[in-house]
C-alpha cells in the first residue's frame, strides 16, 4: 500500500530534473537576449570608434590640401572597408569645405540634397546608417572642413545575425551535452536517496545495524545520520520500556504475592485472633503501596508523554518551598532533622505550583531518609532563572549512582519505590528546566534545580 501510494508522486529526481531544465531554459533566453543587445551596442560602438578612426586620418592627410574639387579623390587616402569586430563592412564618406560645400563623396546613390541636409545642420542622424564627423584643421587650428562618414545598420545587424546563429548552435550543443550530465548526476543523486528510502522501508529495529551512514557528503548524509540517530533512540526506548515493564512486574509481583499468601492463610484457618488481624493489616498497607506505585507509574507516563497540562500561574517561590516544607516536616521531625533557607526566595516566576510542590516535597522526602541532622536549601536568582540547591550532610552517592537516581525503579538502600526522582525529573522538565545530582566537596548529596523564571 505504501510503496503504491508513493509511485502516484513525482520522485526527487525527476523534479530536480525538470528544474534544472527550467533552470537551463531560463539562462538560455536571458542570455539571448542580453547577449543581443550587448553585441549591438557593442558593434555600433566599435563601428563609430573605427569612423572617428578612419576620419581623423582623412582628415590629417588632407591639411595642407586646398579643398577644391578636382583631384582631391587622389589625395583622400582611405580604406573603403572599415574593420568591425574582425569582419570587414563597406563605409560611406563625404568631404566638404567649411562652407558646407561637398567636394568629394563616394556614395553616388544617395539624393545630393539629403547629403546637403546633414552637412549643413547639427544633425547628422540619417535614418539606417551610423554617422561619425571629424573635423579638419589648418595648421594654425582654424577649422577648414569637414568629414563624414557612414555606415549602414543592415551590415551590423547581418553580422549579428550569423553570431546569432553560431551561438544558437553553440548553445545547443552546450545545452545537449548539459542535458546529459544532469541525467547522469540524477541518477547518482537519487541512488542515495533510493537506498535510504530502502532501509526505511524494510527498516527492523533488532536487525538495524548501529552504524548506519550513507557517505555522500551532502545533506543525504546528515540525514541517514538522523535517521540512524532516531533509531538509537527508537532503540534506547525501546529498552528502557522493557526494562520498566520488568520492574513494574517485580514491584506488583511482591505484594501481591504477599497478599495471596496471607488471603490463603486466613482462608484456610492457619491463622487466627491477633495474628489474623495483623495478617489483614499487612494485607491492607501492601494493598496501600502498590495503590500508590499504579498511582505514580500512571502519573509519571502522563508527565513524559505531555499528557499532564501544566497549569503555569505566577508564584512566589518562597511560596512553594514554605508549602513544600510544611508537607515534610512531620518526617522531618520525628528523625529531628534541621532543614535551613538560605539566600533570597521571593522572586516570582511561573511555574505549576501543585508540581513544583510535588517535585520538591520527593527531594526533601529522599534528603531525609539519608541526612544526619542538617539539610540547606539555598537559591541563586539570575535574570532569566534561578537556580535551587538541596543538600544534606549524609553519606552522598555511590559511584556512578547520581547517573542513576533519576531513572524509574531505581532505588537506594533506603529507597521506597523508586519513582519519586523520576517524577521530579520530569516535573522539573516540562517546566523547561534540568536537574541534577552529585556529591558535595565536602559530603553529603547535592540536588541542583535550575528553572526559567518566565
Amino acid at each position: 500500500m505504501g510503496t503504491e501510494s508513493m509511485i502516484k508522486f513525482k520522485t526527487i529526481g525527476s523534479k530536480l530534473l525538470i528544474t534544472y531544465f527550467i533552470i537551463l531554459f531560463v539562462a538560455f533566453i536571458v542570455m539571448m537576449l542580453s547577449y543581443n543587445v550587448l553585441s549591438q551596442r557593442y558593434f555600433m560602438k566599435e563601428a563609430k570608434n573605427q569612423m572617428r578612426i578612419e576620419g581623423i586620418t582623412i582628415a590629417r592627410t588632407l591639411e595642407k590640401s586646398k579643398l577644391k574639387k578636382n583631384g582631391i579623390g587622389e589625395k583622400v587616402v582611405v580604406k573603403k572597408e572599415l574593420k568591425v569586430a574582425g569582419r570587414l563592412i563597406t563605409s560611406k564618406i563625404i568631404v566638404c569645405n567649411k562652407d558646407r560645400k561637398i567636394i568629394y563623396t563616394n556614395w553616388e546613390s544617395l539624393n545630393r540634397e539629403e547629403l546637403r541636409r546633414i552637412i549643413r545642420t547639427k544633425d547628422t542622424t540619417l535614418e539606417g546608417y551610423i554617422t561619425e564627423k571629424v573635423p579638419m584643421k589648418t595648421p594654425n587650428g582654424d577649422i577648414k572642413g569637414y568629414v563624414f562618414l557612414m555606415m549602414e545598420l543592415k551590415e551590423l545587424e547581418a553580422m549579428n545575425e550569423i553570431m546569432k546563429t553560431t551561438r544558437i548552435l553553440s548553445f545547443t550543443v552546450a545545452g545537449f551535452v548539459a542535458i546529459i550530465i544532469g541525467m547522469a548526476f540524477q541518477k547518482g543523486l537519487t541512488r542515495s536517496i533510493k537506498e535510504l528510502m530502502e532501509t526505511m522501508t524494510t527498516f527492523s529495529l533488532k536487525d538495524f545495524p548501529e552504524d548506519f551512514q550513507l557517505k555522500t557528503g551532502d545533506e543525504i548524509e546528515e540525514l541517514s545520520l538522523c535517521f540512524s540517530s532516531l533509531v538509537n533512540k527508537l532503540k534506547q526506548y525501546d529498552s528502557q520500556q522493557k526494562i520498566f515493564l520488568q520492574n513494574t512486574s517485580h514491584e506488583l509481583k511482591t505484594p501481591l504475592m504477599s497478599i495471596q499468601g496471607y488471603a490463603e492463610a486466613i482462608k484456610d484457618g492457619i491463622v487466627e485472633g491477633q495474628e489474623m488481624q495483623e495478617s489483614l493489616d499487612i494485607i491492607m498497607n501492601e494493598c496501600q503501596r502498590m495503590k500508590k506505585t499504579v498511582e505514580e507509574i500512571t502519573y509519571l507516563t502522563k508527565l513524559e508523554n505531555f499528557e499532564e497540562i501544566f497549569q503555569l500561574e505566577e508564584y512566589a517561590m518562597m511560596e512553594l518551598i514554605q508549602s513544600a516544607l510544611k508537607s515534610i516536616k512531620p518526617l522531618a521531625d520525628e528523625k529531628k532533622i534541621k532543614i535551613e533557607l538560605e539566600g533570597k526566595f521571593d522572586y516570582k516566576g511561573f511555574y505549576d505550583g501543585d508540581k513544583i510542590k510535588r517535585g520538591m516535597i520527593n527531594i526533601l522526602s529522599n534528603a531525609i531518609r539519608y541526612t544526619k541532622k542538617n539539610i540547606l536549601i539555598q537559591s541563586f536568582t539570575h535574570h532569566k532563572y534561578c537556580e535551587i540547591y538541596i543538600i544534606d550532610d549524609g553519606e552522598g552517592f555511590k559511584a556512578g549512582e547520581e547517573k542513576k537516581i533519576f531513572d524509574r525503579f531505581y532505588k537506594g538502600n533506603k529507597g521506597n519505590t523508586g519513582l519519586g526522582l523520576a517524577i521530579t525529573k520530569a516535573i522539573i522538565e516540562g517546566h523547561k528546566g534540568e536537574i541534577i545530582a552529585y556529591n558535595h566537596e565536602s559530603k553529603g548529596a547535592v540536588f541542583k534545580i535550575k528553572v526559567p523564571r518566565s
